[in-house]
């Protein structure tokens, strides 16, 4: 992690609200996918112009996912906490989910189905939307006393900047920069995307480190473990 003190700047906001913006405008291309995968072709419609449009809609999702991975990674920085990208790939898929399972429950409409597939299909959408909304829940882990294996390290981390955007949670992911401090005492910063709630400056939590390399940080779990050793840190004036 870094050892100057990192911010949350106007480019990194810019970069993250728009990688929400894109990944919560997914759902539009899940919803296709769902619609056209399971669009029947009649007499006059060949199946190749149903290929077309199916194959047209997953490589608009693949490109969501790229563009927006890449903007979160641009956000978060080379300096950040493990998990974050991939935390922010549930985001997606769940984005996608979502758009999907809309899309199975307009399906009966746009067919004019019978009743029976109506309640088939509405089920079935609502079960995926229900299930793609689990990526958003709050990570529910708690500190630690001691650590997996040896070779990690537990010590105390600060909050000293946050971004929650101007946006609702689900359209763009909240940023934080940690500060935490080594086993020699040195200070380090590194950007965290949000897994907790609340998490807001000054949220103080515990950190997950490589012994051998303490800029790896592992984690950042929001609370104190009780009866836990961690080597002092600064000031809370001193982050800065």
């Amino acid at each position: 992690m870094s050892l100057e003190p990192l911010h949350i700047t106007g480019g990194t906001k810019f970069a993250a609200g728009l990688a929400g913006i894109l990944t919560t405008t997914s759902m539009v291309a899940g919803w296709g996918v769902a619609a056209f995968a399971f669009l029947p072709t009649g007499p006059s419609e060949p199946l190749t112009s149903k290929l077309v449009f199916l194959t047209l809609a997953l490589i608009t999702s693949a490109a969501f996912i790229v563009v927006s991975q890449l903007l979160a990674r641009a956000a978060l920085g080379r300096f950040r906490t493990g998990g974050s990208l991939i935390r922010f790939f549930g985001y997606q898929l769940g984005a996608l989910g979502v758009g999907g399972g809309l899309g199975l429950g307009f399906l009966p409409a746009m067919l004019g189905a019978a009743p029976h597939w109506w309640v088939i299909s509405i089920s079935a959408g609502l079960g995926l939307v229900a299930v793609s909304l689990l990526a958003f829940r709050s990570d529910r882990r708690r500190p630690v006393i001691t650590p997996a294996n040896p070779g990690i390290g537990l010590t105390e981390g600060v909050v000293v900047d946050y971004w929650s955007g101007a946006m609702p949670r689900s359209a763009a992911p909240s940023l934080a920069v940690i500060r935490y401090a080594d086993e020699s005492g040195r200070a380090r910063f590194a950007r965290h995307l949000i897994r907790q709630s609340p998490t807001t400056f000054g949220t103080i939590g515990q950190v997950q480190y490589e012994r051998r390399r303490p800029d790896r940080i592992r984690s950042f779990t929001n609370g104190r473990p009780p009866a836990a050793g961690h080597p002092p840190h600064l000031h809370f004036g001193e982050y800065f």
